[in-house]
């Protein structure tokens, strides 16, 4: 899944007139930590921000900190150790006891603006990206060179990163975030590799009152929604959040309205049998990695015979099992679900669950 980077893209949308941001990176971890290397959090210069590299109780501390590297355009590192439990640990409220390790980088015209406009055009081409920056060298000034690959091979940013970034995507990376040391330019520096995929993409099909609190639900989590009824007093834009896009189509036709292939998750929940059977064979046209219908058990089966594939990996009833009665809940179990089987996980309580 992608680590904030459509709420960063319209963040750097929304700000780029001004000229200049400072960008705050985790560049290595220990222990317990809120958020992993990677994370990324873009501040303007009047101290707006987006993105999060703890649960809230360090991005106060960290604008003082960017405040100075607007000023001098100098990059800076900055460590919060958790674990130490002196005055500056207490004074944060810090809940987790690990070690961060940032990079604070200006991003101007000279450097670094030019890397995230083109981000940002690569995801709007659902184009995914893998974007190099130097975190540690010898000369402090090189840190913070940066340079990005985009999926379909357009480069930009730092000329002397794009042989790594070459060699890297030669199988697109599927892990999130890794650095690496190496020789450049006569210097030894580490630079770290973040992978940013596209955009989550989820298709509903039925737009009914309960469909409502789930599309909210999946909006919440900055995943591009598409919602497809073809009854017009169900499919009005006016009745979803401003970010999705909502298709009026017959469900034989919904190939002519929604690029399937870009799609990662499906949910069918148009309470009618005929109509969710159409959805169910259009939708697997494509290979979305997460296809559910609402309804009972016994209504699957029938539900994958009549749309031809019955052999289809079809999660239903939808959702996890969390007792869910009412829209909401049962709008809650499914987003979880979505969450889980697109990062490969079982949705079990995390109760004794070791993870990274």
């Amino acid at each position: 899944m992608h680590l904030g980077t459509p709420a960063l893209m319209d963040f750097y949308r929304d700000h780029k007139d001004e000229g200049h941001f400072v960008l705050a990176t985790i560049i290595a971890t220990e222990g317990s930590t809120y958020r992993k290397t990677g994370a990324m959090l873009l501040i303007s210069r009047g101290g707006d921000f987006e993105g999060l590299i703890s649960g809230g109780c360090l991005e106060g501390d960290l604008l003082q900190h960017a405040n100075a590297v607007f000023e001098s355009g100098i990059p800076a590192h900055v460590t919060y150790d958790m674990s130490a439990g002196d005055e500056l640990v207490w004074s944060l409220g810090l809940g987790c006891d690990g070690i961060i390790h940032l990079l604070l980088q200006r991003l101007d015209a000279s450097r670094g603006l030019e890397v995230f406009g083109h981000i940002d055009a690569a995801q709007q081409r659902l184009s995914a990206e893998l974007l190099a920056m130097i975190v540690q060298a010898e000369e402090r000034a090189d840190c913070g060179r940066m340079a990005v690959l985009d999926s379909g091979g357009s480069e930009e940013g730092d000329p002397a990163l794009f042989p790594l970034l070459r060699e890297q995507a030669i199988d697109w990376p599927d892990w999130r975030a890794r650095s690496m040391k190496l020789s450049l330019e006569q210097q030894l520096v580490e630079v770290l590799l973040v992978h940013m995929p596209v955009q989550t993409r989820v298709l509903v099909c039925g737009a009914g009152p309960d469909a409502l609190p789930l599309v909210r639900a999946l909006d919440e989590l900055d995943w591009d929604v598409i919602v497809a009824d073809h009854r017009p007093a169900f499919a009005r834009p006016g009745r979803f959040p401003p970010k999705c896009t909502v298709v009026q189509s017959r469900p034989e036709k919904l190939a002519e309205s929604v690029e399937m292939q870009s799609i990662d998750g499906v949910i069918i929940m148009s309470h009618h049998l005929e109509n969710d059977a159409e959805y169910l064979r259009q939708v697997t046209t494509a290979s979305p990695r997460y296809i559910a219908a609402l309804g009972p058990r016994a209504r699957m089966g029938r539900l994958k015979e009549m749309a031809g594939c019955p052999d289809r990996l079809v999660y239903g009833p939808a959702g996890l099992d969390i007792g869910a009665e009412l829209p909401a809940s049962i709008a809650l179990s499914i987003a979880a679900e979505i969450h889980a089987v697109l990062n490969d996980r079982d949705g079990r309580s995390l109760t004794g669950v070791q993870h990274e």
